[in-house]
C-alpha cells in the first residue's frame, strides 16, 4: 500500500511539472467559440449570427448610397445592412429607439419591396418601438436593408432583436436521421430475435 501511494505521489509530481513546463513555452493561443452579432458604423451594417442577442442599430447616409436600397429615399436619410448569417428565417423584427423626443414617425410596409406585411409604432416613456412582422420574413443567408429618411441619421442610436421560426431540416439531415432510426430499430428486432432464439434453444 505504502509503494502505492508513494507512485501515484511521483506520478502528480511529474504530471505537474510537465503542465507548468508546456504553458511556459506557449506563444499564441487558438480557440474557436460561437458567434456574435457583429455590427459595423460605416458602412452601416450589422451580421446576425445569434438570433436570441440584441444588436445595435445606427444609420448612415453613406450606407444608403454604398447599398442602393430598391426605394428611392429622399434626403436627409440613413440605412442599415443587416444580413441572415443563420439558417432560420427571421420572421419579426423589433426596433427600440431612446432620445427622440417629440418627433412624430410611422412604420409603412405597403411598399411591394418590404420583407414585414405587418408593423406597429408606438412611442412610450421616451422610447419609441417599432414592431415589424408578417410575410415571407428574411430567410438564411439574405440581407434586409433598414432605412429611415425625414431626421438626420446621427440622432439614431437604438437596438435591435430579430424573431425567428424553426429551421426546416435539410435533406441530408432527414436522411441522417432516417437512417439512424432504421438502424437502430433494426437493432433492437435483431436483439428480440436471438433472446427467442435462445429460448426456444432451452
Amino acid at each position: 500500500m505504502k509503494y502505492l501511494l508513494r507512485v501515484l505521489f511521483i506520478l502528480v509530481l511529474s504530471c505537474g511539472f510537465t503542465t507548468n513546463a508546456r504553458a511556459v513555452g506557449v506563444d499564441y493561443h487558438v480557440q474557436v467559440l460561437d458567434p456574435t452579432n457583429v455590427c459595423f458604423s460605416n458602412p452601416a451594417a450589422c451580421v446576425i449570427a445569434d438570433p436570441t442577442a440584441p444588436f445595435g442599430v445606427t444609420f448612415n447616409s453613406a450606407t444608403c448610397a454604398l447599398a442602393n436600397p430598391p426605394i428611392s429615399v429622399p434626403s436627409p436619410a440613413g440605412c442599415l445592412i443587416v444580413f441572415n448569417a443563420t439558417f432560420q428565417t427571421f420572421t419579426s423584427l423589433d426596433l427600440t429607439f431612446a432620445g427622440l423626443d417629440g418627433l412624430t414617425f410611422d412604420c409603412p410596409t405597403s411598399d411591394p419591396n418590404s420583407v414585414f406585411a405587418s408593423s406597429t409604432c408606438f412611442s412610450s416613456g421616451g422610447v419609441d418601438t417599432l414592431l415589424f412582422s408578417g410575410g415571407d420574413g428574411l430567410p438564411g443567408g439574405q440581407i434586409m436593408f433598414i432605412v429611415e429618411n425625414g431626421v438626420d441619421p446621427a440622432l439614431f442610436n437604438g437596438t435591435g432583436m430579430v424573431g425567428t421560426a424553426a429551421a426546416t431540416p435539410e435533406p441530408e439531415s432527414l436522411l441522417l436521421l432516417s437512417t439512424g432510426a432504421i438502424m437502430m430499430t433494426a437493432g433492437l428486432f435483431v436483439n428480440k430475435q436471438r433472446r427467442l432464439f435462445a429460448i426456444a434453444k432451452k
